[in-house]
Protein backbone atom coordinates (compact mmCIF):
# COMPACT_ATOMS: atom_id res chain seq x y z
CA UNK A 1 0.00 0.00 0.00
CA UNK A 2 1.07 3.63 -0.98
CA UNK A 3 0.77 6.62 0.86
CA UNK A 4 1.96 10.30 1.47
CA UNK A 5 3.03 11.00 4.39
CA UNK A 6 1.73 14.64 4.05
CA UNK A 7 -1.69 12.96 3.88
CA UNK A 8 -1.67 9.84 6.37
CA UNK A 9 1.08 10.17 8.66
CA UNK A 10 -1.23 9.27 11.82
CA UNK A 11 -1.24 5.89 10.34
CA UNK A 12 2.38 5.43 11.13
CA UNK A 13 2.37 6.04 14.91
CA UNK A 14 -0.61 4.00 15.14
CA UNK A 15 1.13 0.90 13.54
CA UNK A 16 3.60 -1.23 14.66
CA UNK A 17 6.21 -3.09 12.25
CA UNK A 18 8.48 -6.10 11.95
CA UNK A 19 10.92 -4.15 9.90
CA UNK A 20 10.95 -0.72 9.63
CA UNK A 21 13.53 0.02 6.00
CA UNK A 22 14.21 3.82 5.09
CA UNK A 23 15.41 4.57 1.40
CA UNK A 24 14.00 3.05 -1.95
CA UNK A 25 16.84 2.75 -3.95
CA UNK A 26 17.92 -0.81 -4.71
CA UNK A 27 18.86 -1.69 -1.36
CA UNK A 28 16.12 -0.83 0.38
CA UNK A 29 13.50 -1.83 -2.50
CA UNK A 30 14.89 -5.29 -2.69
CA UNK A 31 15.01 -6.17 1.45
CA UNK A 32 10.92 -4.69 1.21
CA UNK A 33 10.13 -7.33 -1.12
CA UNK A 34 12.21 -10.15 0.12
CA UNK A 35 10.53 -9.34 3.77
CA UNK A 36 7.19 -9.27 2.73
CA UNK A 37 7.46 -12.28 0.56
CA UNK A 38 8.44 -14.19 3.82
CA UNK A 39 5.53 -12.69 5.75
CA UNK A 40 6.82 -9.82 7.54
CA UNK A 41 4.77 -6.38 7.68
CA UNK A 42 7.20 -3.95 6.60
CA UNK A 43 7.49 -0.14 6.66
CA UNK A 44 8.92 1.07 3.65
CA UNK A 45 9.93 4.86 3.76
CA UNK A 46 11.14 7.38 1.30
CA UNK A 47 12.12 11.12 2.17
CA UNK A 48 11.79 12.26 -1.31
CA UNK A 49 8.24 12.45 -3.83
CA UNK A 50 7.43 9.99 -5.95
CA UNK A 51 9.01 11.97 -8.83
CA UNK A 52 11.98 14.38 -8.71
CA UNK A 53 11.40 17.95 -6.61
CA UNK A 54 13.73 20.41 -6.32
CA UNK A 55 13.01 20.98 -2.72
CA UNK A 56 13.68 17.01 -2.21
CA UNK A 57 17.18 17.45 -3.73
CA UNK A 58 17.98 20.59 -2.24
CA UNK A 59 18.32 18.22 0.60
CA UNK A 60 21.40 16.62 -1.09
CA UNK A 61 23.91 20.19 -1.01
CA UNK A 62 26.69 19.76 1.18
CA UNK A 63 30.67 20.95 0.95
CA UNK A 64 33.36 19.55 -1.08
CA UNK A 65 36.87 20.29 1.44
CA UNK A 66 38.86 17.82 -0.79
CA UNK A 67 39.05 16.81 -4.38
CA UNK A 68 35.89 18.25 -5.94
CA UNK A 69 32.66 16.06 -5.41
CA UNK A 70 29.58 17.14 -7.01
CA UNK A 71 27.40 15.80 -3.65
CA UNK A 72 23.89 16.86 -5.15
CA UNK A 73 24.15 15.63 -9.16
CA UNK A 74 25.73 12.51 -8.48
CA UNK A 75 22.31 11.59 -6.38
CA UNK A 76 18.95 11.76 -6.48
CA UNK A 77 16.55 11.62 -3.69
CA UNK A 78 13.33 10.39 -5.05
CA UNK A 79 11.22 6.91 -5.24
CA UNK A 80 13.37 4.42 -6.85
CA UNK A 81 16.89 6.89 -5.40
CA UNK A 82 19.97 6.65 -7.70
CA UNK A 83 18.63 3.71 -9.84
CA UNK A 84 17.07 6.81 -11.89
CA UNK A 85 20.07 7.56 -13.22
CA UNK A 86 22.11 3.90 -13.15
CA UNK A 87 23.66 3.38 -16.53
CA UNK A 88 23.04 -0.47 -15.99
CA UNK A 89 26.77 -1.76 -16.14
CA UNK A 90 26.90 -4.79 -13.98
CA UNK A 91 30.21 -7.02 -12.37
CA UNK A 92 31.28 -9.39 -9.66
CA UNK A 93 34.07 -8.79 -7.72
CA UNK A 94 37.43 -10.91 -7.74
CA UNK A 95 38.06 -12.75 -5.47
CA UNK A 96 40.87 -11.10 -4.28
CA UNK A 97 38.40 -7.82 -3.69
CA UNK A 98 37.42 -10.07 -0.83
CA UNK A 99 40.75 -10.75 0.57
CA UNK A 100 42.85 -9.02 3.56
CA UNK A 101 45.16 -6.77 1.84
CA UNK A 102 47.67 -5.73 4.21
CA UNK A 103 49.04 -2.86 1.83
CA UNK A 104 45.80 -1.12 2.22
CA UNK A 105 46.15 -0.98 5.81
CA UNK A 106 42.54 -1.87 7.17
CA UNK A 107 40.69 -5.64 7.18
CA UNK A 108 38.98 -6.28 3.95
CA UNK A 109 35.69 -8.11 4.20
CA UNK A 110 34.22 -10.95 6.54
CA UNK A 111 32.03 -12.43 3.94
CA UNK A 112 33.26 -14.92 1.83
CA UNK A 113 33.05 -13.90 -2.18
CA UNK A 114 31.71 -17.93 -2.83
CA UNK A 115 28.77 -17.62 -0.52
CA UNK A 116 27.82 -14.66 -1.98
CA UNK A 117 27.96 -15.81 -5.47
CA UNK A 118 26.50 -19.10 -4.87
CA UNK A 119 23.46 -18.06 -2.88
CA UNK A 120 22.54 -14.76 -4.60
CA UNK A 121 23.89 -14.37 -7.60
CA UNK A 122 20.83 -15.86 -10.26
CA UNK A 123 18.73 -14.12 -7.92
CA UNK A 124 20.18 -10.77 -8.27
CA UNK A 125 20.40 -10.94 -11.77
CA UNK A 126 17.01 -11.60 -12.52
CA UNK A 127 16.58 -8.98 -10.11
CA UNK A 128 18.46 -6.74 -12.73
CA UNK A 129 17.35 -8.31 -15.43
CA UNK A 130 20.64 -9.67 -16.68
CA UNK A 131 19.47 -13.32 -16.20
CA UNK A 132 21.87 -15.94 -17.92
CA UNK A 133 24.77 -13.27 -18.38
CA UNK A 134 28.12 -14.73 -17.69
CA UNK A 135 29.86 -11.55 -15.22
CA UNK A 136 33.21 -13.58 -15.10
CA UNK A 137 36.82 -11.90 -16.72
CA UNK A 138 37.73 -14.41 -18.99
CA UNK A 139 41.27 -14.86 -21.38
CA UNK A 140 40.92 -13.83 -24.49
CA UNK A 141 42.79 -15.47 -26.76
CA UNK A 142 43.83 -12.12 -29.24
CA UNK A 143 45.23 -10.49 -25.97
CA UNK A 144 47.43 -13.52 -24.11
CA UNK A 145 48.73 -11.44 -21.11
CA UNK A 146 49.56 -13.24 -17.77
CA UNK A 147 48.89 -9.16 -16.66
CA UNK A 148 45.69 -8.61 -17.63
CA UNK A 149 42.19 -10.34 -18.46
CA UNK A 150 39.40 -9.44 -20.06
CA UNK A 151 36.40 -7.43 -18.27
CA UNK A 152 33.59 -9.66 -17.76
CA UNK A 153 30.18 -7.67 -17.53
CA UNK A 154 26.47 -7.55 -18.87
CA UNK A 155 24.10 -4.57 -19.08
CA UNK A 156 20.83 -4.13 -17.29
CA UNK A 157 18.52 -2.15 -19.69
CA UNK A 158 18.92 -0.75 -16.93
CA UNK A 159 16.67 -1.78 -14.12
CA UNK A 160 14.68 1.22 -12.57
CA UNK A 161 13.26 -0.13 -9.03
CA UNK A 162 10.85 2.12 -9.56
CA UNK A 163 9.73 1.62 -12.80
CA UNK A 164 9.89 -2.23 -12.08
CA UNK A 165 8.26 -2.76 -8.30
CA UNK A 166 6.70 0.76 -7.52
CA UNK A 167 2.97 -1.44 -8.96
CA UNK A 168 4.03 -4.20 -6.78
CA UNK A 169 4.47 -2.06 -3.48
CA UNK A 170 1.66 -0.08 -3.92
CA UNK A 171 -0.32 -3.13 -4.41
CA UNK A 172 0.87 -5.17 -1.66
CA UNK A 173 -1.09 -5.86 1.66
CA UNK A 174 2.53 -6.69 3.83
CA UNK A 175 4.28 -3.67 2.82
CA UNK A 176 2.98 0.15 3.76
CA UNK A 177 5.19 2.29 1.81
CA UNK A 178 5.71 6.54 2.59
CA UNK A 179 6.58 9.03 0.25
CA UNK A 180 7.61 12.27 2.00
CA UNK A 181 8.85 10.80 4.91
CA UNK A 182 12.09 11.54 5.58
CA UNK A 183 13.76 9.71 9.02
CA UNK A 184 15.63 12.72 10.78
CA UNK A 185 16.61 11.04 14.51
CA UNK A 186 17.35 7.42 15.78
CA UNK A 187 16.32 7.11 19.49
CA UNK A 188 18.19 4.84 21.43
CA UNK A 189 16.71 3.11 24.65
CA UNK A 190 18.01 4.09 27.65
CA UNK A 191 20.67 1.54 27.80
CA UNK A 192 21.87 2.32 23.94
CA UNK A 193 21.44 -1.07 22.66
CA UNK A 194 18.71 -1.00 20.59
CA UNK A 195 16.76 1.53 18.71
CA UNK A 196 13.71 2.86 20.07
CA UNK A 197 11.81 4.51 17.85
CA UNK A 198 12.80 6.82 14.05
CA UNK A 199 11.51 10.52 14.22
CA UNK A 200 9.76 11.04 10.65
CA UNK A 201 9.17 14.52 9.58
CA UNK A 202 7.56 15.70 6.06
CA UNK A 203 7.77 18.71 4.45
CA UNK A 204 4.90 20.19 5.93
CA UNK A 205 6.21 20.20 9.21
CA UNK A 206 4.67 16.90 10.06
CA UNK A 207 6.21 14.91 12.82
CA UNK A 208 5.38 11.15 13.86
CA UNK A 209 7.23 8.29 15.69
CA UNK A 210 8.18 5.38 13.98
CA UNK A 211 8.12 1.80 16.18
CA UNK A 212 9.43 -1.78 14.82
CA UNK A 213 11.22 -4.51 16.08
CA UNK A 214 14.32 -4.22 13.62
CA UNK A 215 15.63 -0.93 11.51
CA UNK A 216 17.35 -0.95 8.06
CA UNK A 217 18.72 2.54 6.75
CA UNK A 218 19.55 1.87 3.03
CA UNK A 219 19.77 5.75 2.15
CA UNK A 220 23.15 5.79 0.27
CA UNK A 221 26.66 5.78 1.27
CA UNK A 222 26.88 9.38 2.01
CA UNK A 223 23.11 9.46 3.45
CA UNK A 224 23.58 6.99 5.86
CA UNK A 225 26.49 8.28 7.22
CA UNK A 226 25.69 11.57 8.10
CA UNK A 227 21.80 10.98 9.34
CA UNK A 228 24.09 8.56 11.55
CA UNK A 229 25.92 11.54 12.92
CA UNK A 230 23.35 13.66 13.08
CA UNK A 231 21.88 11.56 15.86
CA UNK A 232 24.33 12.27 18.34
CA UNK A 233 21.89 13.39 21.45
CA UNK A 234 22.57 10.00 22.79
CA UNK A 235 26.31 8.96 21.70
CA UNK A 236 28.81 11.66 21.06
CA UNK A 237 29.81 11.79 17.41
CA UNK A 238 26.54 9.79 16.35
CA UNK A 239 24.69 6.63 16.39
CA UNK A 240 27.15 4.10 15.35
CA UNK A 241 30.29 6.02 16.13
CA UNK A 242 31.72 3.72 18.50
CA UNK A 243 35.61 3.75 17.40
CA UNK A 244 35.50 6.84 15.30
CA UNK A 245 35.15 4.82 11.95
CA UNK A 246 31.47 6.62 11.08
CA UNK A 247 32.03 8.55 8.30
CA UNK A 248 35.68 7.03 7.67
CA UNK A 249 36.96 5.61 4.32
CA UNK A 250 34.70 7.41 1.84
CA UNK A 251 35.65 5.46 -1.40
CA UNK A 252 35.02 5.99 -5.46
CA UNK A 253 35.75 4.44 -8.62
CA UNK A 254 38.42 6.82 -9.88
CA UNK A 255 37.31 8.13 -13.37
CA UNK A 256 40.40 8.72 -15.31
CA UNK A 257 41.38 9.73 -18.54
CA UNK A 258 44.79 8.01 -19.46
CA UNK A 259 45.69 8.79 -22.45
CA UNK A 260 45.14 8.20 -26.19
CA UNK A 261 45.88 5.32 -29.29
CA UNK A 262 46.33 4.60 -32.21
CA UNK A 263 45.03 1.19 -33.71
CA UNK A 264 48.18 -0.97 -35.68
CA UNK A 265 46.41 -4.38 -35.88
CA UNK A 266 42.31 -3.34 -37.17
CA UNK A 267 41.24 -6.60 -37.28
CA UNK A 268 41.31 -6.65 -33.21
CA UNK A 269 39.31 -3.90 -32.99
CA UNK A 270 35.99 -4.44 -33.44
CA UNK A 271 34.44 -3.38 -30.07
CA UNK A 272 36.14 -1.46 -27.65
CA UNK A 273 38.12 -3.51 -25.17
CA UNK A 274 38.19 -3.24 -20.56
CA UNK A 275 41.17 -4.79 -19.18
CA UNK A 276 41.14 -5.94 -15.43
CA UNK A 277 44.25 -6.74 -13.64
CA UNK A 278 45.47 -10.18 -12.57
CA UNK A 279 45.26 -11.11 -9.07
CA UNK A 280 49.19 -11.97 -9.67
CA UNK A 281 50.00 -8.65 -10.71
CA UNK A 282 47.99 -6.97 -8.02
CA UNK A 283 49.36 -9.06 -5.12
CA UNK A 284 52.90 -8.94 -6.64
CA UNK A 285 52.95 -5.27 -6.62
CA UNK A 286 50.73 -4.22 -4.00
CA UNK A 287 48.12 -2.61 -6.20
CA UNK A 288 44.37 -2.41 -6.55
CA UNK A 289 41.68 -3.24 -8.70
CA UNK A 290 40.32 -1.76 -11.74
CA UNK A 291 39.40 -1.23 -15.18
CA UNK A 292 41.13 -0.04 -18.42
CA UNK A 293 38.77 0.53 -21.08
CA UNK A 294 40.28 1.35 -24.59
CA UNK A 295 37.22 2.69 -27.09
CA UNK A 296 38.83 3.62 -30.58
CA UNK A 297 36.19 5.58 -31.17
CA UNK A 298 35.49 7.64 -28.15
CA UNK A 299 33.91 10.75 -26.96
CA UNK A 300 36.45 12.33 -24.64
CA UNK A 301 35.29 14.00 -21.44
CA UNK A 302 37.73 16.45 -19.32
CA UNK A 303 37.85 16.55 -15.26
CA UNK A 304 40.09 19.21 -13.42
CA UNK A 305 40.97 22.21 -12.84
CA UNK A 306 41.43 22.65 -16.63
CA UNK A 307 38.52 21.15 -18.25
CA UNK A 308 36.73 24.65 -19.54
CA UNK A 309 40.24 25.13 -20.67
CA UNK A 310 39.99 21.87 -22.53
CA UNK A 311 36.81 22.09 -24.06
CA UNK A 312 37.31 25.22 -25.57
CA UNK A 313 40.56 23.90 -27.55
CA UNK A 314 39.03 20.99 -28.52
CA UNK A 315 35.87 23.01 -29.63
CA UNK A 316 38.46 25.46 -31.67
CA UNK A 317 41.47 23.30 -32.87
CA UNK A 318 40.26 19.31 -33.52
CA UNK A 319 38.43 20.03 -37.03
CA UNK A 320 42.72 21.41 -38.21
CA UNK A 321 45.06 18.47 -37.07
CA UNK A 322 48.14 20.94 -37.20
CA UNK A 323 46.13 23.54 -34.73
CA UNK A 324 45.40 20.35 -32.37
CA UNK A 325 49.09 19.32 -32.41
CA UNK A 326 50.36 22.79 -31.62
CA UNK A 327 47.76 23.36 -28.95
CA UNK A 328 48.67 20.40 -27.47
CA UNK A 329 52.06 21.67 -26.70
CA UNK A 330 50.24 23.79 -23.93
CA UNK A 331 47.15 21.64 -22.17
CA UNK A 332 46.54 17.94 -23.25
CA UNK A 333 43.38 17.62 -24.73
CA UNK A 334 41.67 14.89 -26.48
CA UNK A 335 39.64 15.21 -29.63
CA UNK A 336 36.79 13.39 -31.10
CA UNK A 337 37.43 10.16 -32.96
CA UNK A 338 40.48 9.13 -31.06
CA UNK A 339 41.60 6.60 -29.60
CA UNK A 340 40.95 6.72 -25.89
CA UNK A 341 41.76 4.68 -22.40
CA UNK A 342 39.42 5.61 -19.70
CA UNK A 343 39.34 3.80 -16.33
CA UNK A 344 37.03 2.55 -13.10
CA UNK A 345 39.95 2.42 -10.06
CA UNK A 346 39.72 1.17 -7.32
CA UNK A 347 40.15 3.27 -4.40
CA UNK A 348 42.08 2.27 -1.30
CA UNK A 349 40.01 2.90 1.96
CA UNK A 350 41.37 5.86 3.78
CA UNK A 351 40.33 7.03 7.37
CA UNK A 352 40.92 10.56 6.09
CA UNK A 353 39.13 9.99 3.22
CA UNK A 354 35.25 10.91 5.19
CA UNK A 355 32.19 12.65 5.48
CA UNK A 356 31.83 14.80 8.69
CA UNK A 357 29.05 17.82 9.10
CA UNK A 358 29.20 21.22 8.72
CA UNK A 359 27.22 24.19 10.47
CA UNK A 360 24.45 24.65 8.10
CA UNK A 361 21.23 23.04 8.09
CA UNK A 362 18.68 21.98 5.31
CA UNK A 363 14.81 22.11 5.80
CA UNK A 364 14.50 19.34 8.02
CA UNK A 365 17.04 20.74 10.57
CA UNK A 366 19.61 18.22 10.07
CA UNK A 367 23.59 19.19 9.31
CA UNK A 368 24.86 19.19 6.01
CA UNK A 369 27.46 17.17 4.43
CA UNK A 370 31.59 18.68 4.29
CA UNK A 371 33.22 15.91 2.13
CA UNK A 372 36.88 15.73 2.49
CA UNK A 373 37.61 13.20 -1.04
CA UNK A 374 40.93 12.05 -0.48
CA UNK A 375 43.01 10.17 -3.57
CA UNK A 376 45.99 8.66 -1.62
CA UNK A 377 49.40 7.55 -2.86
CA UNK A 378 48.12 4.03 -3.14
CA UNK A 379 45.61 5.26 -5.34
CA UNK A 380 48.19 6.77 -7.77
CA UNK A 381 50.19 4.09 -7.63
CA UNK A 382 47.77 2.01 -9.01
CA UNK A 383 46.65 4.17 -11.57
CA UNK A 384 50.17 4.93 -12.88
CA UNK A 385 50.92 1.26 -12.76
CA UNK A 386 47.67 0.01 -14.81
CA UNK A 387 48.42 2.30 -17.23
CA UNK A 388 51.69 1.62 -17.80
CA UNK A 389 51.26 -1.38 -17.99
CA UNK A 390 48.27 -1.83 -20.06
CA UNK A 391 50.22 0.39 -22.58
CA UNK A 392 53.15 -1.80 -22.57
CA UNK A 393 50.66 -4.99 -23.30
CA UNK A 394 49.02 -3.38 -26.14
CA UNK A 395 52.68 -2.05 -28.07
CA UNK A 396 54.05 -6.25 -26.82
CA UNK A 397 50.71 -7.78 -28.92
CA UNK A 398 51.25 -4.92 -31.79
CA UNK A 399 47.56 -4.14 -31.08
CA UNK A 400 47.69 -0.31 -30.51
CA UNK A 401 50.32 2.72 -29.75
CA UNK A 402 49.02 4.47 -26.82
CA UNK A 403 50.06 8.01 -25.51
CA UNK A 404 49.44 8.16 -21.93
CA UNK A 405 48.72 11.79 -20.23
CA UNK A 406 51.36 13.69 -18.87
CA UNK A 407 50.26 12.89 -15.58
CA UNK A 408 50.57 9.36 -15.65
CA UNK A 409 54.24 9.81 -16.61
CA UNK A 410 55.05 12.69 -14.98
CA UNK A 411 54.67 11.82 -10.45
CA UNK A 412 55.34 15.87 -10.47
CA UNK A 413 51.92 16.55 -12.03
CA UNK A 414 48.70 16.13 -10.10
CA UNK A 415 46.46 13.21 -11.70
CA UNK A 416 43.45 14.44 -12.75
CA UNK A 417 40.70 12.52 -11.42
CA UNK A 418 36.80 12.40 -11.90
CA UNK A 419 34.40 10.42 -10.08
CA UNK A 420 32.01 7.65 -11.51
CA UNK A 421 29.09 8.68 -8.99
CA UNK A 422 30.02 5.28 -7.05
CA UNK A 423 29.89 6.54 -3.08
CA UNK A 424 31.26 3.66 -0.85
CA UNK A 425 32.68 3.43 2.39
CA UNK A 426 31.70 5.20 5.54
CA UNK A 427 29.91 2.65 7.39
CA UNK A 428 32.17 0.09 6.35
CA UNK A 429 31.68 -3.58 7.40
CA UNK A 430 34.27 -5.81 10.28
CA UNK A 431 34.11 -8.76 12.60
CA UNK A 432 36.01 -5.99 14.58
CA UNK A 433 34.44 -2.86 15.83
CA UNK A 434 37.58 -1.23 16.00
CA UNK A 435 37.58 -1.38 12.47
CA UNK A 436 34.23 -0.80 11.28
CA UNK A 437 30.46 0.67 11.93
CA UNK A 438 28.64 -2.82 11.14
CA UNK A 439 29.62 -6.63 11.29
CA UNK A 440 29.24 -9.49 9.06
CA UNK A 441 25.52 -9.39 9.21
CA UNK A 442 25.77 -5.39 8.14
CA UNK A 443 24.07 -5.08 12.09
CA UNK A 444 25.78 -1.63 13.97
CA UNK A 445 28.17 -3.36 16.43
CA UNK A 446 26.34 -2.81 19.81
CA UNK A 447 23.02 -1.78 18.49
CA UNK A 448 21.02 -5.23 18.56
CA UNK A 449 18.48 -4.16 15.87
CA UNK A 450 19.38 -1.53 13.44
CA UNK A 451 21.04 -2.54 10.23
CA UNK A 452 22.91 -0.82 7.23
CA UNK A 453 21.78 -1.49 3.58
CA UNK A 454 23.67 -0.36 0.22
CA UNK A 455 27.45 0.25 -0.87
CA UNK A 456 28.30 2.31 2.72
CA UNK A 457 29.28 -0.93 4.26
CA UNK A 458 31.79 -1.68 1.46
CA UNK A 459 35.22 -2.42 3.59
CA UNK A 460 36.73 -2.13 -0.44
CA UNK A 461 35.28 -1.10 -3.38
CA UNK A 462 36.74 -3.71 -5.38
CA UNK A 463 37.71 -3.07 -9.24
CA UNK A 464 33.77 -3.07 -11.07
CA UNK A 465 30.48 -1.71 -10.56
CA UNK A 466 28.75 -1.61 -7.48
CA UNK A 467 24.75 -2.14 -7.90
CA UNK A 468 25.47 -6.46 -8.86
CA UNK A 469 27.03 -6.39 -5.25
CA UNK A 470 24.78 -4.32 -2.86
CA UNK A 471 21.53 -6.29 -4.49
CA UNK A 472 23.49 -9.25 -3.56
CA UNK A 473 24.17 -8.48 -0.28
CA UNK A 474 20.26 -6.72 0.57
CA UNK A 475 19.08 -10.08 -0.43
CA UNK A 476 21.59 -11.84 2.49
CA UNK A 477 20.51 -8.97 5.17
CA UNK A 478 16.65 -9.85 3.83
CA UNK A 479 17.24 -13.88 4.90
CA UNK A 480 18.93 -12.75 8.11
CA UNK A 481 15.86 -10.47 9.07
CA UNK A 482 13.22 -13.11 7.85
CA UNK A 483 15.08 -15.59 10.40
CA UNK A 484 15.09 -12.96 13.25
Amino acid sequence: MQFDFNEASARITAARYDVCICGTGPAGITVARKLAAAGKKVLLLEGGDLSYTDVSQDIYRGESIGRRYWLDITRLRYFGGTSNHWSGRCGIFDPIDFESRDYFGLPGWPVALPTLLDNYLQETQDILDISGKDLSPYKDPQFPSELFNQSGFALSPPTRFAEKYGDELKQSDRIEFFYNASVVDVKLTENRSSVDFLSVLGFDGRRARVSASFYVLALGALENARLLMNCDSQVPGGVGNHSGMLGRCFMEHLNVSIGRFVVTRPDFWKKDTALVPTPELMRRENLGSGILSYGPNASPQSYGRLRVLKQFVRETSCTFPNMAEVARKIVDFDCPGDGLVTSLIEQTPNPLSRVSLNRTTDRLGLRRINLDWQISDNDKRTIRSLSMKGAQEMARLNLARVQLAPFITNKEIDIEVGAHAHQMGTTRMSSDPKFGVVNEDCRVHGVDNLYLGGSSVFPTGGGTNPTLTIVMLSLRLARKLSSL
